[in-house]
This record gives C-alpha cells, sequence and structure tokens, in this order.
C-alpha cells in the first residue's frame, strides 16, 4: 500500500471525472505542492481528455483494462501486436513519466491505478456488464466474482507473463490487485487460486 495524504484522498476515491477535476482544482488552491501536481493533470488530460472540449469525456485508462483482457486473450496468436498495444498504452498515458518526478510521481501513478481499477470494478457489478459477460443469462453472484478474479489475471499478471513485460507493468499490477482484494473478504484467496489454475493451462 502506498500512502496518501489526507488532501488527495479524495481526489482518488472519487469516480466520476468532472467531480476529480473539482477536488484537484481546490487541492490545488488548499494544499501544499508536493512534486507531483503538473504529473497528476497530464494523467488526468491524457487519460479523459478530447482535443477540443473543455469537459472529460472518455476514459482510456478504463477502456485499457476491457483491452488488456482482450489482448491477452488473442495474444495467443498475435503476441508481437499484442505487445506492441500494451507498451503503446503505456507510453502514450503517462505511465512511463512517473519515474521523473520521484517518488510523489511514483505515488500519484499507483492511485490513479487503483481509481482506474475502482472504477472498472464498479462497472464489472453492473447489469449492462454483466449482460454483454454473459448474453442472456443472468449469471450468479459466484460466476460474475470468478469471472472478475479471471479478468484480473488476465490484464495483470497474464500480460506480464506472456509479454515478459514484468518490470514495467509491476506498478500497474500491485496497483489493480490492492484494488481488488477489497472488493470481497476472500478475493486475496481467490486470486491466488486463480493464479495456479491459469499458469497450469
Amino acid at each position: 500500500m502506498v500512502p496518501i495524504s489526507p488532501a488527495w484522498r479524495d481526489y482518488y476515491a472519487e469516480l466520476e471525472p468532472e467531480r476529480r477535476a473539482q477536488i484537484f482544482q481546490r487541492n490545488l488552491r488548499e494544499e501544499a505542492e508536493d512534486g507531483a501536481n503538473a504529473y497528476r493533470q497530464r494523467l488526468f488530460s491524457l487519460r479523459y481528455m478530447e482535443e477540443g472540449k473543455k469537459e472529460p469525456s472518455v476514459d482510456r485508462w478504463l477502456w485499457a483494462c476491457v483491452n488488456f483482457i482482450q489482448v491477452y486473450s488473442s495474444s495467443r496468436f498475435f503476441r508481437r501486436g499484442g505487445k506492441k498495444e500494451v507498451s503503446q498504452f503505456l507510453k502514450e498515458s503517462g505511465y512511463l513519466e512517473a519515474a521523473s518526478y520521484g517518488e510523489a510521481g511514483e505515488a500519484a501513478l499507483y492511485w490513479e491505478i487503483r481509481n482506474t481499477a475502482k472504477r472498472y470494478f464498479k462497472t464489472c457489478m453492473g447489469s449492462e456488464y454483466r449482460r454483454s459477460l454473459f448474453g442472456l443469462l443472468s449469471p450468479n453472484g459466484a460466476d460474475q466474482k470468478k469471472q472478475m478474479c479471471k479478468d484480473v489475471w488476465r490484464m495483470t499478471l497474464g500480460l506480464e507473463k506472456r509479454f515478459d513485460l514484468s518490470d514495467e507493468l509491476k506498478l500497474w499490477t500491485t496497483a489493480v490487485h490492492d484494488e481488488y482484494v477489497l472488493t470481497d473478504p476472500r478475493a486475496s484467496e481467490q486470486l491466488q487460486e486463480m493464479s495456479r489454475s491459469m499458469e497450469r493451462g
């Protein structure tokens, strides 16, 4: 768990982009600079903003969660293209720029990933997600949790192992897992079981 100041806790807990922007501006006015504000602003812009629009209109990081799962699933046959796609996100999202802001930048990136994962998990629990995943069937809670656990493994450890990106994705994997274990008392145990199952093939 990466420490976070109370002033920024609300910012990373909030899931709606418009509200996050308001909290960010409030913190700029009221809180001391910790060395990562410029990086936070850049991450926000790269994640949500589109050219010519003043308000957030997309969530590229949320889409990356969904896309990473698909990349893993299809990369058995198209490995080179899959690795290129993951690396492109790391570059275009600002992920690779964290180190230039020191420990404050690494912390800001970690919590931005946590925020993304939290929004993804909330989406997973929605009826639209369940319908898109299971069609006309209505999955029970156990099926839903099992699928979400499998998706978490695919978008983290699965990508690391398949594309040899353990170093590059280490912070991504840690942050997603740290958020995932909050979704259920048995989430950590379930993820360990899923890891053993997926690695056996």
